[in-house]
């Protein structure tokens, strides 16, 4: 059994306030009757990866962060009571999870399922604070995938961004159908981004198997 945990990409989907969405126009060739699309999308549309380059110019790029990395064993923290609210280092610390040293995170509201294509989503989902981002990081955990905002709209300084990646730490942004693996204490994931060279995240196909 597949539990795909991946947003569809499709036309003027939701995308992070100032950045270019999802288009596409198929082409039917005359001469041969093959179907084509052309695609325009953002590095961070729907369901994706960012890499530690995205904010630390020193960073490895997500060709170097390596699909070794992003699949194995992950552990489930369970924040759904937390829907809408930010998320703090007191909201993870007493979520009841065990988290470990080089574990994978899998932090789930429910915000994505609920609200992702609403107009107030990317003001009113869940967050991650900046000190929520210093305990991830204190806790030496090796992936962070949640289905709310990584960070709020708000704050341009990104401290969440910076803190998190800057540690070395990939982001998986905006994973959904994760009522359906809420309730486990870890799942076998597999996030697997486009293999773009030299780029700072790409969109990824996510999922847990059983």
């Amino acid at each position: 059994m597949v539990i795909d945990l991946t947003l569809p990409l499709e036309d003027d989907m939701p995308l992070f306030p100032g950045l270019p969405t999802f288009d596409s126009e198929a082409n039917v060739s005359e001469e041969t009757g093959a179907l084509t699309h052309r695609l325009h999308m953002s590095s961070h549309q729907g369901t994706h990866v960012d890499a530690p380059r995205h904010y630390d110019e020193d960073g490895k790029t997500l060709d170097e962060v390596g699909l070794e990395t992003l699949r194995g064993e992950a552990t489930i923290v369970d924040l759904r009571e937390h829907r809408g609210d930010p998320i703090s280092a007191e909201v993870l610390e007493t979520a009841d999870a065990d988290v470990s040293a080089g574990d994978f995170l899998v932090l789930i509201t429910g915000d994505v399922d609920e609200r992702f294509y609403d107009e107030d989503f990317f003001t009113e989902a869940s967050a991650l604070t900046a000190d929520a981002a210093e305990w991830l990081v204190d806790k030496e955990v090796s992936v962070v995938a949640n289905d709310f905002l990584s960070e709020g709209i708000h704050d341009p300084e990104r401290p969440v961004h910076n803190t998190v990646l800057g540690a070395g730490i990939p982001f998986v942004e905006y994973i959904a159908n994760t009522d359906a693996i809420a309730d486990r204490d870890t799942v076998d994931i597999v996030c697997a981004p486009l293999h773009l060279k030299g780029f700072e995240a790409a969109p990824a196909r996510v999922f847990v198997s059983e």
